[in-house]
């Protein structure tokens, strides 16, 4: 592994060194951003951040979240029935069913690792954040945020249409318009996109779909704004997206086999008996209000969804008699309300924002649980009488927090900025456990009814000094917080203490430094980061092979992560993302009495790399050439499953005339076949694997 980075690192150094000494260069332009909920130049923001611009994303192919993260240092995602994140060493948690990250579209936040995955369509800008983000939204983020800002309309009718072709019979569209109502007050905008694709496997068993990991997805976005005034604005914002995933990519290795033996391929050909699915569908509105008061702002957010989840999983993915049946479903429903105030100034340099915040989260689980048949489980029942494991459960949520920050300038060059949040979460739990013969109704075996506040502080601080007017380094210290929850499969007795886990916390401490060198022709962006975790929420199995989240103890991560922007002339340009992390186990002995103490943590790889180069001429043609390696990866927190580093490679060419776009691209040239997750079903091992070489033609018109 070490002689394949070197030989990445190597080569970037290489290209660098020749791009430095480039006769002819072209100044990287000044980027503001809203991250801290003002405008503010990047470079002189005390934090990590990535932002792409609506250029960027086109020319990348992002047309969804997880396309957006592989851009990402120390992030990644991966999918096998839920859509799981990580990043720097923190995991998505089961049972309160939140990834690291929170996803905000123009202000609707999205954490559910249930449809995370979000379409996205009309992007004006995507600002990550990485870190915790309490001090400045109103939802806190235990890892980081995406903030995703879409196009708004003006006074110009504009849009645009687009279609492409690709791999598997794959069909992607999109459009979007905008157009004033009333010009100068009322303007109105709509895009939307539908994807469709066959998957690359089939199943050749008669009761299921031919077209085992066929996906179809759609999305619906519509905006009002309102300008009645010069100091008001009113934007309400409708959201309607739906994704229907089938199977899985990949299949069914047996227990104590060799992983990294099996590729991409050996699963092309299935037969499984349980239809497999994870159904997803979201409808979400916003109402923003903003009065500009000349020195102070004031901003009203209410958003409000409704999102529905479907999940049915065949867990041996073949028609073995002995394994008729197997399988886990659920189905669920939550509704989310929220509403934050906040009020914002800026005088000279001293900026300041303070808020209040207000949450309600309902989330009913009308079925979750597992099928299993009668031999599998000493036939309780009777023999051939299939036994059905169900938790059915209504968990309410109630957040309120005040949260502010403030960034103070002193002597010349320093700044010093000072944020908190209080948070007040109460959980209120209903639950019933039924164990009874497939397609019965019956009493429960457990059930509790109980509820539990958890109440917290998070600090901010950060010290930034200017180097000069293009550099900025600075140093910060935060702290993330994930309130605890309940296990939904209640072990021993039943009872709430032993179905409980408690907050997930963490302390970071950030050094870094931002700006823009060779007269502007270069952007950096560099930070080393230490993370203490506690309590940290880990999912493992008992010996009964049922799953129960709970806290590990101790852990830490450390790294660095470093990105690059060079415009080399007016053609040319290219760019670098590093990640670099060790995230191990402090303390935890798992469900099974194992110890994992000095365990790297799963899911966390090595490393994280991108290179892309991009071209563009005066006569229209263009072209992208993308290189992206991933370092090695631990599967478990026992360590036993791992994928070694590999590299995939990616290239799009296009020609731009009149207001036609007409491209062609290929996504992981080499076909190289890697895994993305390994999971230890009592079937045998659950492997997935990434997207094959994929090869695709589009145009977008333009008007």
């Amino acid at each position: 592994m070490k002689q394949r980075i070197v030989k990445l690192s190597f080569s970037t150094a290489l290209i660098l060194f020749n791009i430095l000494n480039a006769n002819e260069t072209q100044n990287v332009g000044e980027v503001t951003v809203t991250a801290n909920k003002m405008e503010e130049n990047i470079k002189d923001i005390p934090q990590s951040i990535t932002v792409m611009t609506d250029v960027e994303i086109e020319e990348k192919g992002i047309d969804k979240v997880s396309d957006l993260i592989k851009y990402i240092p120390n992030l990644i995602t991966s999918y096998m029935n839920s859509d799981r994140v990580n990043f720097r060493g923190i995991n998505n948690s089961h049972f309160t069913n939140t990834n690291p990250i929170v996803i905000f579209i123009d202000g609707i936040p999205y954490s559910n690792m249930y449809g995370f995955d979000k379409t996205i369509s009309n992007i004006l800008r995507v600002e990550v954040l990485r870190g915790p983000q309490g001090s400045i939204y109103g939802r806190d983020s235990m890892g980081g945020v995406i903030n995703i800002i879409t196009k708004e309309p003006s006074n110009t009718v504009e849009g645009s249409i687009s279609a492409e072709y690709s791999t598997d019979n794959t069909k992607d569209t999109a459009f979007d318009i905008s157009t004033p109502l009333i010009d100068n007050k009322l303007f109105l905008g709509i895009n939307g996109t539908y994807f469709q694709t066959d998957g690359y496997a089939t199943n050749h068993h008669p009761k299921n779909k031919e077209n085992a990991n066929e996906q179809e997805r759609y999305l619906f976005n519509a905006n009002l704004k309102y300008n009645p005034t010069d100091n008001l604005s009113i934007k309400f914002i409708i959201n309607n997206d739906k994704n229907d995933k089938y199977g899985i990519e990949g299949g069914i290795a047996p227990l104590g086999s060799d992983i990294s033996s099996y590729k991409k391929e050996d699963f092309e050909e299935l037969s499984y008996d349980v239809d497999t699915y994870t159904k997803a569908k979201t409808n979400s509105q916003a109402l923003h209000v903003d009065y500009d008061f000349n020195d102070i702002t004031f901003s009203s957010l209410t958003t409000h969804s409704i999102s529905n989840t479907e999940t049915n999983i065949d867990l041996d993915l073949s028609d073995d008699p002995v394994w008729d049946d197997l399988s886990t479903f659920s189905k669920q429903e939550t509704k989310n309300l929220s509403q934050e105030f906040r009020l914002s100034g800026e005088k000279d340099t001293f900026k300041w924002i303070a808020g209040v915040y207000y949450e309600k989260n309902k989330l009913n689980n009308d079925k979750f649980g597992a099928t299993y048949p009668a031999s599998m489980m000493g036939n309780p029942f009777g023999a051939g009488i299939d036994v059905s494991m169900n938790a059915i459960s209504e968990i309410n949520s109630d957040t309120i927090a005040t949260f502010g920050q403030v960034v103070i300038p002193f002597w010349e060059d320093y700044e010093l900025t000072l944020g908190g949040r209080y948070q007040k979460i109460k959980k209120e739990i209903d639950l019933n456990y039924y164990v009874l013969p497939s397609g019965t109704t019956g009493n429960p075996i457990n059930t509790f009814d109980t509820d539990n506040t958890w109440n917290t502080f998070l600090p901010k601080l950060a010290l930034s000094y200017k180097i000069d007017n293009d550099l900025t380094s600075y140093f910060s210290i935060t702290q993330g917080y994930l309130a605890g929850g309940y296990n939904l499969f209640p072990s021993g007795g039943g009872t709430v203490e032993q179905n409980k886990f408690d907050a997930q916390k963490s302390t970071n401490y950030e050094l870094g430094i931002r700006g823009n060198l060779l007269d502007n022709s270069l952007y950096l962006s560099a930070a080393l980061f230490y993370m203490d975790i506690d309590d940290m929420h880990v999912y493992s199995y008992d010996a009964t092979a049922t799953g129960y989240t709970s806290n590990a103890g101790k852990a830490h991560s450390q790294g660095l992560e470093l990105e690059l922007e060079y415009t080399i002339n007016d053609n040319w340009s290219i760019g670098t993302s590093l990640g670099f992390i060790e995230a191990k186990y402090d303390e935890y002995t798992d469900q099974s009495g194992n110890s994992n103490k000095d365990n790297k943590i799963e899911m966390t790889p090595s490393h994280t790399a991108n290179i892309g180069v991009s071209y563009f001429n005066d006569n229209g043609i263009y072209g992208r050439f993308d290189i992206r390696n991933q370092g090695k990866i631990y599967f478990d927190s026992a360590n036993d499953m791992k994928e070694d580093p590999y590299t995939i490679a990616n290239i799009k060419v296009g020609y731009l005339f009149d207001d036609w776009d007409i491209y062609t691209y290929a996504n992981n040239m080499t076909d190289e076949s890697y895994l993305t997750t390994a999971t230890a079903w009592s079937t045998g091992n659950a492997l997935t694997f990434g997207k094959g070489r994929f090869i695709g033609i589009g145009a977008k018109y333009r008007f």
